[in-house]
């Protein structure tokens, strides 16, 4: 088996510390950890990551709506083949456990209804997941920066709704030290369902200038 290459690191290696690779995908990862150097810092930085968001939490199940609603997205009635032979199946399982840990490391929030339970992934140039967003009731979003964004002192990560043809809503400043952030709604604002998250880097004024363009984007995946 080859090396994977350098641009499937961090998602290989999420999806190990996750527990999403299993049989004989996971034995061959673990086969290819000691000659290469770049995977094992992949894991090493994926296990340090889960562990400052585990540390001074404590352990709390997911309620049994989270597991309902990853049941009936995971396991579908009719199916054409077997599930542990869908590649589909253990990208939704890495996206579900990074979610679901979520949901656990932050008992203080109420997680939302099953249909409007979702979680964005916003990725970098080269595909590593730079920051988590998920919804809330009450108003507000939990964001986890998995991957420290190098800024300049007068600049900050903000998060924005674009949707359709109206001019981006700003939602919030961004963490950038690998830290975890509540974001709470604008007053008047509804959680949004639809629409694009933005990342923009500029400077925090009283009234920020809505973007022409993001640097980053994602969309909101339902489970």
């Amino acid at each position: 088996m080859n090396s994977p290459k350098p641009s499937r690191n961090d998602l290989l290696a999420a999806e190990y510390v996750l527990g999403a690779l299993h049989g004989a995908a996971r034995h061959r990862f673990e086969q290819l950890l000691p000659a290469h150097p770049n995977l094992q810092r992949a894991v090493a930085d994926w296990e340090g990551r889960l562990n400052r968001l585990a540390a001074g939490s404590p352990s709390v199940p997911p309620p049994p709506a989270v597991w309902t609603a990853l049941e009936t997205r995971l396991f579908p009635a009719s199916r054409h083949e077997p599930w542990w032979n869908r590649l589909g199946f253990w990208r939704g399982l890495a996206v579900a456990g990074v979610f679901a840990a979520v949901l656990a490391l932050t008992p203080h929030l109420t997680p939302p209804s099953d249909q409007d339970a979702a979680i964005a992934m916003i990725r970098g140039a080269e595909r590593e997941v730079l920051w988590t967003v998920a919804r809330a009731e009450g108003g507000q979003l939990h964001v986890s920066n998995l991957r420290t964004v190098a800024m300049p002192p007068d600049q900050n990560c903000m998060l924005w709704l674009k949707t359709r043809d109206a001019p981006p809503v700003m939602l919030g400043v961004l963490p950038d030290d690998g830290s975890v952030r509540t974001l709470v709604l604008p007053d008047g604002m509804t959680m949004p369902a639809q629409g694009e998250l933005w990342v923009t880097m500029q400077p925090m004024t009283p009234s920020p200038s809505p973007p022409e363009r993001p640097v980053y984007q994602a969309r909101w995946q339902a489970l």
